[in-house]
């Protein structure tokens, strides 16, 4: 039965190619017809009216590093004239490019057509889970973040498929944008280039790789520098002295011997978001030393301090693991006029949501097994899953203790990379069952 199934589809390579088109067409369809009501009310955050008040500045500019917040979507909001329902649509609309996009060269990397069709649903069928779909109507970065990380992986494939420079400039400008939509998104590029120079030192691949790292290296520097700029990091640090340094003394006392100035006023606000209490981590003149230690300091002190206790940093991120990749309350930030595009059961199998914890071990372990039996000579889709595998972790990571407030939203990413990487997974074992039918068959 199997094999009769394969060799159906296998003859009829072209009619794949018409049905690959009629269910991109009725994909296309599906997300708008679905979502018109929510793109009639586009929802606004707490931080909407502050990226709102950037798009009304001069953003590419001479004073372009310090903008402060991530360019992208203050860009967005500008184009549009602060039209929040035009900018739904462009979010829709990009979101739709890039997963079509990504659905057609994740397919193409497969032989099978009948595993190319698969392929093909499979990725678009990812795209309608409630935790990615519904971003698009919300006037945030999310939207911009996922679906600018959707567009990253696709030229990925792209340009693993046969090295171009143009496909490098792509590559480069995507990268530019994800990095800018998200400051986070800009320590997964250095961790991607982080394993490429790892990936080419033992030579598992071409010299040629090192361009990538080298650019998206230079682009996490340019994050970098934007956001020290600009001081836009200071307060999500601010919130996490405040609701996770504060609170405990032994914390406190390590940050003391950094240099931070512990007074009672400073203690006064344990548990405090940095926009608590009238704001009094930037406005109580009598918080001026520490305000000054933040600037000055603080950044490397809260490195240091993450860097000297991994047993509690890391158990801190682990901890937390499931319940910041599947979270109940996601609906809480979408349009109120959405509505789930998948049945729950559907969401389940696309979706991780039980034994999170233990899928990230699997899947690691999967990717440790892929670099010591090369597979990435087989298809290159391993190679993909190989950089997004070993990277879950040290993204979720970076989110968490990133900013203490709203993790959950900000860990999107982190579960769209979970959870694509899991299908990647298994449509390569998938892959690779049928070449070993394929091969008991000949000999047979």
């Amino acid at each position: 039965m199997y094999s009769r199934v394969a060799d159906f589809f296998q003859k009829r390579e072209r009619a794949f190619f018409i049905l690959q088109g009629v269910i991109l067409v009725l994909y296309v369809l599906l997300r708008v017809t679905t979502t018109v009501s929510a793109l009639n009310a586009p929802r606004e955050l707490a931080d909407t009216d502050i990226y709102a008040r950037i798009s009304t500045q001069p953003i590419l500019g001479p004073g372009f590093l310090e903008v402060d917040r991530p360019f992208v979507f203050p860009m967005l909001l500008q184009i549009v004239r602060q039209d929040y329902g035009t900018a739904a649509i462009i979010q829709l609309a990009l979101t739709i490019l890039a997963w079509g996009l990504l659905a057609y060269f994740v397919s193409s990397s497969f032989q099978p057509v009948w595993l190319r069709l698969f392929s093909f649903l499979i990725v678009l069928a990812l795209s309608l889970v409630r935790h990615l779909a519904g971003w698009d109507f919300v006037m945030m970065t999310e939207s911009l973040s996922l679906s600018s990380f959707v567009f990253l992986i696709a030229s990925a494939v792209w340009l693993l498929r046969g090295w171009r420079a143009d496909k490098v400039v792509v590559l480069f400008v995507i990268a530019f944008i994800f990095a800018f939509t998200r400051d986070t998104n800009a320590y997964l590029l250095a961790m991607f280039a982080g394993l490429i120079l790892f990936a080419v030192l033992f030579r598992w691949a071409m010299p040629n790789a090192l361009i990538v790292a080298a650019g998206f290296m230079l682009i996490f520097l340019i994050s970098n520098l934007s956001a020290d700029t600009s001081e836009r990091w200071m307060f999500p640090l601010v919130n996490v002295v405040g609701k996770r340094i504060l609170p405990y003394a032994a914390s406190v006392k390590s940050f003391e011997s950094c240099g931070m100035p512990v007074t009672p006023e400073l203690l006064g606000l344990a548990d405090s978001f940095a926009n608590g209490q009238d704001r009094a981590f930037f406005n109580d003149p009598a918080l001026e030393g520490f305000r000054t230690w933040v600037r000055e300091r603080g950044k490397s002190c809260y490195a240091r301090w993450l860097l000297a206790n991994p047993v509690q940093t890391v158990g801190a991120a682990l901890g937390e693991f499931d319940g910041l990749i599947y979270f109940e309350d996601v609906g809480k930030y979408f349009s109120r006029r959405y509505a789930d595009i998948l049945p729950s059961q559907a969401e389940r199998l696309l979706y991780p949501v039980y034994y999170i914890t233990w899928l990230w071990i699997l899947l690691t372990i999967a990717a440790l097994i892929a670099i010591v039996r090369r597979a990435w000579r087989n298809n290159i889709l391993w190679a993909v899953f190989i950089l997004l595998a070993l990277t879950i972790f040290p993204h979720l990571f970076i989110t968490w203790h990133g900013d203490a407030m709203a993790p959950h939203r900000h860990a999107v990413s982190v579960g769209l990379q979970l959870a694509l990487t899991t299908w990647l997974l298994i449509l390569l074992i998938i892959e690779q069952f049928d070449s070993q039918l394929a091969w008991e068959k000949q000999r047979t």
